[in-house]
């Protein structure tokens, strides 16, 4: 039997950049496989304390739920989805409620909705789940592929707009916005050298284009020295994942 692919390095980054307020969050579990980033929008700081209360959420569902066969909290089951697909789905289900729940009371001026993007790392199978205006990307032997699809107004317009400027990279979907929604689930075989980006929209094409290069020429990288020599004009925030 074929052992499992190790996660060797796991960089979290995240930065407000020249915008006035942080309105993205992420939080990860390594040693559980768990990882989660989001982007906020709203007035004031609702988009921040959205995406807070969002990544809350979707982390206390899976480390409650992820490998319980027996899950106790309220569960729809897709059959085409792993159990760690179902249990993402759930996540994402369950955190919109949160979010939902904090923007009832308030005038639209003062509510907050989130993009999110969530994983979980099952011994070789990893699953993503997406709303919004995330995206991840996998690199693969010097190859990068795009894993998800952000739901954004930028897309809408042109679906090969992988870099679009802020005030199109609107989400057409977000958590906190209405009571149901669908998570998109995405599920694969991860290998060995593999390297995995998960992303708010702030991170420009460049970043991604660097690291697919770094993978052929230099895999064994710095990313603190690499993020340092960098900057950002948007909130930027990533998890990078290298097996």
């Amino acid at each position: 039997m074929s052992r499992s692919p190790v996660l060797r390095s796991l960089t979290l980054f995240s930065t407000q950049g020249d915008h006035p307020l942080q309105e993205d969050f992420i939080l990860a579990k390594k040693e559980r496989g768990l990882f989660v980033i989001a982007d906020g929008f709203g007035g004031g700081d609702a988009g921040g304390r959205a995406s807070k209360v969002a990544c809350e959420s979707v982390l206390g569902f899976l480390e409650k739920e992820a490998g319980d066969h027996d899950a106790t909290l309220p569960f729809v089951l897709r059959r085409y989805y792993s159990l760690a697909g179902n249990v993402l789905f759930n996540a994402l289900i369950h955190a919109n409620r949160k979010v939902f729940e904090h923007n009832v009371s308030k005038t639209a001026n003062f509510r907050g909705g989130s993009s999110v993007l969530a994983a979980f790392l099952d011994e070789d199978l990893f699953a993503l789940a997406n709303i919004g205006g995330c995206s991840a990307w996998l690199m693969r032997e010097g190859l990068a592929t795009e894993l998800v699809a952000p739901r954004t107004y930028a897309r809408l317009v042109d679906p090969f707009s992988v870099d679009p400027r802020p005030d199109e990279a609107i989400p057409l979907m977000a958590m906190g916005m209405t009571e149901d929604l669908e998570p998109e689930v995405v599920e694969f075989r991860i290998r060995s050298g593999d390297w995995l980006l998960l992303q708010t929209d702030g991170v420009r094409a460049e970043i991604r284009d660097e690291l697919q290069r770094l993978q052929l020429e230099s895999p064994a990288f710095d990313p603190e020295e690499f993020l340092r020599a960098r900057t950002f004009s948007d909130n930027s925030t990533f998890a990078f994942l290298r097996f």
